[in-house]
């Protein structure tokens, strides 16, 4: 098992930017990234879904862009998954203070397991609300508001694919835009996010043929964003987490299990939340690790907060209710099967080593 830093984490990349732009911050910055920041009229944050450090030495050659200005090995976060990662990232918080944990999470006053990007019940999509989930319950500064206020002047980019109004078609679009908004002659920062390499890796793993494309296309891509950007700029390169192939495991034909929940189980397929009916707390634990203690680390809410694996700071007012009772953590290849839907080749959220290690890729021009 492997756990994060967050002295030494994707956490730290943001807070690192925030200092650069006078905006205060609770958390520890990274050096490398203030040097070279220092005097750059354009800064450039590039997150790219899934692009974990064992791909990268996997699939590139020795003299690819990525791996030529790759400047250290950092941490995700705990669960490293894209919900509580790039959140991370976009506020400057731990998962412990924003209470982003995973892609499904319970909120008690409704009673619904709510699959937070989407903004739906993960196990009713009939189910109709007529507010927001994260607007109501899991508000943050982001980062844009905090460099406001700590640099006005500074003009504010956020590059996203298509699945949003104002979206981009392609990376390919993406730089095309970084490379005009570094020719202004307003002071920038822009943050990317692509997602790619995730959803390939999802569909066909992290060995596959159309990984590696993937990969060499966007490395080809961040390459000509570097060489045609203005003098002045700086491009951090960065990822939520990494991945690893998997089998599933089919949590829902374990009916001894089943019938001692009180809920159905919530946050990730690798970093799984159970409510637990109150008299059957120790008859759970003995039979979830009787079946899956090879590959399941299975941890209790008290467990999780003492070994601070999600942060520190303020707690989430949310947080003991969305952490459950326990949590299973996967710490090998194998992944609690939540839906009837197709299932993945390569997930993330558990703690390994391939899901926490991303790259710190840093430019300057």
């Amino acid at each position: 098992m492997h756990i994060p830093d967050y002295e030494h984490s994707i956490l730290n990349v943001t807070a690192s930017i925030l200092k650069h732009y006078n905006a205060p911050t609770a958390y520890k910055t990274l050096p490398i990234i203030e040097e070279a920041l220092v005097d750059k009229h354009h800064v450039v944050l590039v997150l790219l879904d899934g692009m974990g450090v064992n791909i990268l030495y996997k699939h590139l050659f020795k003299d690819a862009f990525l791996l030529k200005h790759l400047k250290d090995v950092i941490s995700s976060v705990f669960p490293p998954t894209t919900v509580a990662a790039t959140t991370t990232v976009l506020s400057g918080l731990p998962p412990y203070v924003s209470g982003h944990l995973g892609w499904v999470q319970y909120f008690p006053k409704e009673d619904a397991m709510i699959s937070l990007f989407p903004n739906q019940d993960f196990y009713d999509n009939k189910r109709q609300f007529d507010f927001n989930f994260k607007d109501k319950y899991l508000k943050y500064t982001s980062i844009y508001e905090q460099i406001k206020r700590g640099s006005s002047q500074v003009s504010l980019n956020e590059l996203f694919p298509n699945f949003r109004e104002d979206g981009y078609q392609s990376f390919k679009d993406q730089v095309d835009k970084v490379i005009a908004i570094t020719r202004s002659k307003e002071r920038s920062f822009t943050y990317v996010y692509w997602t790619e390499p995730d959803l390939t890796e999802h569909h066909y793993g992290v060995d596959a043929y159309e990984t590696k494309k993937v990969l060499l296309d966007l490395d080809q891509e961040i390459e000509r964003m570097a060489f045609f950007s203005a003098r002045g700029t700086a491009i951090i390169v960065i990822a939520d987490h990494g991945l690893v192939d998997v089998t599933d495991v089919p949590l829902f034909q374990n009916q001894v299990l089943m019938d001692m929940m009180r809920k159905k189980p919530s946050n990730e397929a690798r970093a799984t939340t159970y409510y637990v009916k109150h008299n059957e707390h120790k008859r759970f634990k003995e039979v979830f690790e009787e079946h899956y203690g090879k590959h399941f680390m299975l941890l209790s809410k008290a467990e999780i907060l003492e070994k601070k694996l999600l942060g520190e700071g303020k707690k989430h007012r949310l947080l003991d209710q969305f952490l459950g009772d326990f949590m299973s953590i996967a710490t090998s290849n194998q992944m609690m099967r939540l839906s009837d839907e197709k299932s993945f080749l390569a997930h993330h959220a558990g703690l390994t080593k391939e899901e926490l290690e991303v790259p710190l890729i840093i430019f300057t021009k």
